[in-house]
Parts: C-alpha cells; structure tokens; sequence
C-alpha cells in the first residue's frame, strides 16, 4: 500500500460561499494513485493523524470558483472525497485557496481523480548545460547543468508524469503553458517553451524591487497569461511533465530564459508518482520525515494575483 498526504478542507456540507480558516491534513492509504471512493475497499483515510477509516460515496474534481486572501476571484478544481461521513476537499498544488479564502459556487465537476498533480518541464525544453543546451528529455543523474547562482551542479533525480488526453479534457487547469519566442524580450525565450501552470519563471525589474522589494521573483506560468505572447496550449492531445532536482532549489536556463528547477515542497510532493516518490526518498531519505528540510526557494515566489503588479 501506498500513502499520500495532503492539506483539506472541511466542506461546509450544503453550501458554497463560506470562508474556511481551518486545514486539515489528510492522509490516503491506497494501493494505486486513484481516489475511487466507495466502489474501492482498499482505500482509508486518516484526517489530522487519527485512525484510519474507509471512504464512501463517489470521488469528484469540481470545477468551482473561490475569493483568495487577497480579495481577488480565482476559479480552479478542487478534489472531494467523503470518510466518516464527512465531506473534505483537495485544492491542487500551487493553489491559491489558502486558510482564510473564502469557496464561491460550483462550475462544474467530473467523477474520479488521482492524488498526483504537476510541476514541471515539458519533452523538447532546452536546458542549458556545459556541453551546450539539451533536451531536458535526455538528461538524467549525474548530468550537469549551468545554474545562475552555484555554477555546474549534477542532477540527483528525474521524475515523469505523462498527462493523457482524457485528463487534460477532465482537468484543463493541468494544460501546459505555452510561452511563445521572444515573449519577455529578443530572445527570451529564443524558441517556445511549454511549461506545467504552476512551474515558475525568474522575472527581474523596476516593478519587482518596488512591488516586493527583490531584485528577482519567480512568477507561476499561468500568472503570466496574457492572451497574445503567453497562452494556455488548448491543442495539444497528451503532454509529459518532466522533473529535473538538484542538492538545492536552482535557477536554471531553459530555452533561452531562466527558470526553476523541482522544488520538494509539501505541495511539490504531492506532484509526484508513487515509484518516482519511492526513489526520491532513496536519495534524500529526509524528505520522508520533512519535506521542508530541503531548503527554500532560490528567489522570492508571488502569488498567482500577484503577477499583475509586475509590467510583462
């Protein structure tokens, strides 16, 4: 059996529109890396470190709108699952719905669900390496790459997650990026990248040091949609999100633009499969016991909501 871990919320059970200042940490016991619900014997639950009990009823990924802690309106997929009788739901990685945001009404919803979400590269990127820029598909451990703070630095662990085309249907939120030739400038990047929504890209400025006081923030990729030069890829079929980590959370180049390497937060575990999590561990076996202890981000990360503050 596998377990995966990660913070719900207590649905207020027969409305929306309620503001939730309490998480709870759910953890799945499951011998597969799909929320099935009722029709599953092998699946328990355990909320906020208590016993194990089953879980009933059908598995959802509702589409529902949200106001952030910000006061700004967010839409995105949320996960509900039903133990002990009580409704609980998932926001995704990355997400804005944090303690003190306040759920709005239901869009949409489709049945069924995995507990694995994505941060990452897309097959074709152009990472920047002493032996010249290669396709981050091709590069494994022990490789070396260009970062912009600590020179030549190995890869430790590549992680896969491929993203058919049902799920991308099902789940538009997990579509990639697209961030088109020359969208920040001549150059840059000096050929498309396609990216997962939350994989985040160094931007530097007069609106950085005066908006957040750094010289260089890392901005999610579906921040920075704008319509023209950064658009969410309606036409791809299927896409693999690809995982490069370091000993540290790096800025790397890929395509010409700096970027971030995989960071192993708590939410970034939960991006992970079960066999590539097994392995992770293997490597960095104190990330089992605190995911936390690898360390922070490379650069100050804004928010979603945030991003336009900043002039693109």
């Amino acid at each position: 059996m596998a377990q995966y871990t990660a913070t719900a919320f207590q649905w207020s059970g027969t409305h929306y529109n309620a503001q939730y200042n309490v998480s709870h940490t759910a953890t799945f016991d499951d011998n597969d890396n799909s929320y099935q619900g009722g029709g599953d014997g092998d699946e328990t639950i355990s909320i906020d470190g208590g016993a194990f009990g089953s879980t009933v009823s059908a598995p959802y990924a509702i589409d529902v709108s949200f106001t952030d802690t910000g006061g700004e309106p967010q839409e995105e997929t949320f996960y509900f699952f039903n133990t002990g009788g009580t409704w609980y739901f998932l926001p995704g990685p990355g997400s804005e719905f944090t303690v003190g945001a306040t759920l709005g009404s239901y869009q949409s919803h489709t049945t069924g669900w995995d507990y694995t979400d994505v941060i990452c590269f897309t097959p074709g990127s152009l990472i920047a390496t002493p032996l010249g820029d290669r396709l981050v598909e091709e590069l494994g451990i022990g490789d070396l790459v260009i970062t912009r703070d600590h020179g030549l630095q190995a890869i430790r662990w590549v992680g896969h997650k491929t993203i058919t085309g049902a799920r991308l249907y099902a789940n538009p939120h997990l579509r990639p990026i697209h961030i088109r030739k020359n969208a920040f400038g001549p150059g840059l990047p000096c050929h498309d990248l396609r990216v997962s929504p939350q994989h985040r890209m160094l931007l530097s400025g007069g609106d950085a040091i005066l908006q957040f006081g750094e010289a260089e923030v890392l901005v999610p990729a579906k921040g920075l949609v704008n319509d023209h030069s950064v658009t969410v890829d309606f036409e791809t079929t299927q896409t693999k999100y690809i995982h490069i980590l370091f000993d540290k959370h790096e800025i790397i180049t890929a395509n010409g633009i700096l970027t971030e390497s995989f960071h192993p937060g708590a939410m970034g575990m939960e991006a992970i499969e079960e066999a590539s999590r097994a392995e992770l561990f293997e490597i960095f076996p104190e990330l089992k016991i605190d995911p936390a202890s690898f360390g922070p981000s490379a650069r100050h990360v804004i928010k979603v909501n945030e991003s336009s503050l900043l002039a693109l």
